[in-house]
This record gives C-alpha cells, structure tokens and sequence, in this order.
C-alpha cells in the first residue's frame, strides 16, 4: 500500500514572507492615509460648505431685511452677527470663520461668507486647512402679497392724506389713523373718482383676525363692519399683542357696490396702540417702511407702487 505522505514548507521560506508583508504595509501606509483624508476631510468640507451657505442665506436675508426698511446700519456687523449665530460650536473648534463680505446696491445685498478649515489626516499629504467659501444675493422689491394682522384696508384717498399730514418714515412720532376722508371721493392713481375712508375687511377665516390678500385681487367687507365694528376674534388680548409691530394694510383703486375693494398696493403702520369706539377702530402710530420675506424663491413676476411695504427674497 503507497503511504500518504504530508509536504512541509520550509520554515525560512515563511518568515521571509512576514517580512515582505511589513515592508507592504509600510509601503502603502501613505496612501492609506491620503485615503483617508479622502474620507474624512473631505466629507468635513462638504458639511461646512453647506453650514455656510447656510449660514450665508440668513446673513443676506437678515441684511436686505434691515435695508428694505431703509434702516441698512452697519451691513456688515449685522452679517458678522447672524453668521456666528448659525456656525455651530463644533464647527468652530475645527474651522476659522472670517470676517463676511457685504456688497449692497438700491435692491439687493451679496454677502460671501468663508472659513479656514483645518484637516484631520491631509496635513500628512502637506495639506494642513482648506478655505471654505459660500456667497448668497438677497433682494427686495414692493410687496405683491400679503397678510394684514389687523383686518383693515385704506381707500388710495385715505392713504394720501394721511401721508400728505404725516410722511411715512422710520420715526417714532404717533398719531391717529381713524377715517380722515369718510364719505369724500378723490381721483384715484388710475384717473377715476373712488370713494376716500376705510374698510374692515372679512377675515381669512372665523377663527382668526387677519386677511390675506394680493395685488390686483378683490376683497370682500366685513359684514358686520356698520354695527359691530371688528370681528370677534379681535379682541382686546390679540389687539395687544400687535402694538409694537408693523402691520401691512392693502390700500384700494376702486370699491365695487357690494363692498368689494380692488388691491391696488400695499402700504405699512406701526402700530403704537389702539382705541376701538362706537364700533369704530382707530389705530395709533405712524405709516413706515416695512419688510417681510417672500413666500416666493424668486422675484415676483408683478411689481406694485411702492408705499413702503417690501418683500424680501434669496436670489436663486
């Protein structure tokens, strides 16, 4: 019977082997580690990058907030602000943040944000940061659509008389808007005689105390507007809670015979205070420049005359 025999490697010939393998490892160590700088810086900047643009969207927005009001300040700290509110802790260990550049111009600001960031494992491949870089544009233009938190709408005679006695203007001046031109007429921005005052308008619902409108839409009156005055959802509690702020109020080229006003633009109040007598709202402060951000991404495709009401937009 042929016996079964079992071949042996040489032992010399396997520790030979276990050298070779160090001396692979050692070789591809560097690669291994750009791989993973690949990895890991990489996916790093990618997440800053979006923190940025992020954090660059707000800036701009924030900055054509101040100047749609014509209160533009210091465009620069205000941006320098709102950036270091929207970079997180743990980014900051990691990244240098740099002072943000602001470019304004009559409806517009650019601001480009940027951060050095430092890497993990590329200083081995000699790359020790990488400057990081975001830039957004955010525009304003007049308002074409929106909500009055107090359900009221001016005739184009009432606002101009009112405006004509107080100019619209960032001050803090107070005084009463109650109906200067009830019963009158005037000629209208279209040529045509309208009928001067003001209407309570319906609310977007039962339940709230707000109507929301855009440019070149008709709205209908509030019904009870001769006997009750305000909706019942505007109680003293809500009237309250809008002294302070600036409320927009669609202002009206022509009143159809049921009561229906035509939007013809929209102006801005600040609103000091209120009295409501005899059914009868009387709003006091003072007509100002006012913004609001867009529900829009992009520019409205529209334009209204600009009575101090403004939207703002990220430029796509």
């Amino acid at each position: 019977m042929r016996r079964l025999t079992r071949r042996c490697r040489p032992v010399g010939r396997l520790r030979g082997e276990r050298g070779a393998a160090a001396v692979m490892v050692a070789l591809l160590m560097v690669p291994l580690l750009g791989l993973a700088a690949l990895a890991v810086d990489v996916a790093s900047l990618y997440s800053d990058r979006a923190q940025l643009r992020n954090a660059a969207d707000a800036a701009a927005l924030a900055v054509a907030l101040d100047c749609a009001r014509d209160r533009c300040g210091n465009p620069t700290a205000t941006a320098a602000a709102v950036l270091a509110a929207n970079t997180t802790s743990a980014a900051a260990q990691d990244a240098t943040v740099r002072t943000p550049q602001v470019t304004t111009s009559s409806n517009g600001v650019t601001v480009t944000v940027s951060a050095d960031q430092a890497h993990w494992f590329a200083p081995v491949l000699g790359i020790s940061s990488s400057r990081v870089t975001a830039t957004a544009t955010a525009r304003w233009a007049t308002t074409t659509r929106a909500r009055a938190n107090f359900p009221l709408a001016l005739s184009w005679c009432e606002y101009k008389a009112q405006v004509t006695r107080h100019p619209a203007s960032t001050a803090t001046t107070s005084y009463r808007i109650n109906g200067m031109t009830m019963g009158q007429t005037c000629t209208g921005p279209n040529g045509g005689t309208i009928t001067g005052g003001y209407a309570v308008t319906n609310p977007d619902s039962s339940s709230v105390c707000r109507t929301t409108s855009t440019l070149g839409s008709t709205i209908p009156a509030y019904p009870g507007m001769n006997s009750t005055g305000l909706p019942p959802t505007c109680t003293d509690q809500y009237l309250g809670s809008l002294i302070g702020s600036d409320i927009f109020f669609p202002v009206w080229d022509s009143m159809s015979s049921s009561g229906a006003i035509h939007v013809y633009s929209y102006a801005t109040f600040h609103i000091d205070g209120y009295d409501v007598y005899s059914s009868d709202p009387a709003l006091i402060g003072h007509f100002t420049f006012a913004a609001q951000q867009s529900d829009a991404p992009t520019r409205p495709t529209t334009t209204a005359p600009d009575l101090g009401a403004r939207s703002v937009y990220l430029q796509g």
